[in-house]
């Protein structure tokens, strides 16, 4: 029995030091978040123009192409509690600052908070990468491998990186999602079929959730009025095939949302792009995120009418 116990102390410590080795070794794999947070932490200073947001705003604005000193802090799935904890965490090293660029669209508005949704494993990320403390306590949140599908393949990237040398992050310089190319983009026909799966997975309105995702907007709204920066909320394009079959009831929710932040906060303004026949075909990549074809357009008519 004692040496049972012995074989198995020692299997178990074997086990942990490869967990722990592997965990060391992923986490030195490039990603958006820790060079965000890098460069923010050395150039906030310089910036004028921030973006933030989801994958809307992450592959749909670049920051290069809008004048001058623009930086993007949005990611995939990043919701409105961790836009508002980014521009809290460096407004005030953001010496310059003029604008600030929120997505208000029918989906960031509904959905649960990202540690409730099914990408919660996100929040490591922030907390890993960029010292955001609002999971910090739940050790799950400190640690890559409690999500293992997403460990195993950073794992196998960074093996690859070492067999090939191909290490890539998924940002630009200046934080801009350079993934979603025109030659992947969806075809006409799977344009349909992914506008009726995503509208009806976008359908409903959870007053809670509602409620909930306002508040860090109003919040946001309030550090840009006391700051005396500038808000640009923005609706990105959709695909007309999506617009036809979104829920109007959360379009319409959309719109009282926004109505409440200009109302009650000064210097916010509001640009609907949602049904811009402006963009159509390969300007989208799926049915509502644009490609880099669309990113281009969208950003030059965005700095034209909004003078940034």
């Amino acid at each position: 029995m004692k040496r049972y116990l012995t074989y198995i102390t020692i299997f178990s410590c074997i086990i942990a030091v490869l967990l722990a080795a592997g965990e060391a070794v992923v986490r030195h794999y490039p990603t958006s978040y820790r060079y965000k947070a890098e460069w923010m932490d050395s150039n906030a200073g310089q910036v004028k123009t921030l973006v933030l947001g989801g994958s809307h705003t992450y592959y749909g604005i670049i920051p290069g192409e809008l004048g001058d000193s623009t930086f993007s802090l949005a990611n995939v799935t990043q919701h409105p509690e961790y836009d508002y904890w980014l521009l809290q965490h460096y407004i005030d090293s953001c010496t310059n600052l003029q604008t600030v660029i929120v997505p208000v669209d029918e989906t960031n508005m509904f959905e649960p908070p990202l540690a409730e949704g099914p990408e919660w494993y996100r929040c490591a990320y922030y907390n890993i990468y960029m010292g955001c403390d609002m999971q910090q306590d739940n050790p799950i949140y400190n640690y890559e491998i409690a999500n293992l599908p997403s460990f195993n393949r950073k794992f196998k990237a960074v093996v690859a990186n070492v067999v090939c040398g191909d290490a890539t992050i998924d940002c630009d310089s200046l934080g801009f999602g350079n993934g979603f190319t025109v030659d992947k983009a969806l075809d006409e026909h799977d344009l349909l079929w992914d506008a009726t799966s995503t509208s009806k997975r976008h359908a409903g309105v959870d007053s809670t959730m509602v409620a909930f995702n306002t508040s860090y907007l109003e919040k946001m709204a309030a550090l840009c009025h006391e700051h005396h920066v500038t808000m640009i909320m923005v609706s990105m394009p959709m695909w007309k095939g999506y617009v036809e079959r979104i829920d109007k009831k959360r379009l319409e929710v959309l719109e009282s949302i926004v109505n409440k932040c200009q109302m009650q906060y000064g210097g916010i303004h509001y640009k609907d792009y949602t049904s811009d026949a402006r963009f159509q075909g390969h300007d989208f990549y799926d049915c509502d995120h644009l490609s880099t074809q669309g990113a281009h357009k969208f950003t030059s008519i965005l700095k034209q009418e909004t003078g940034l």
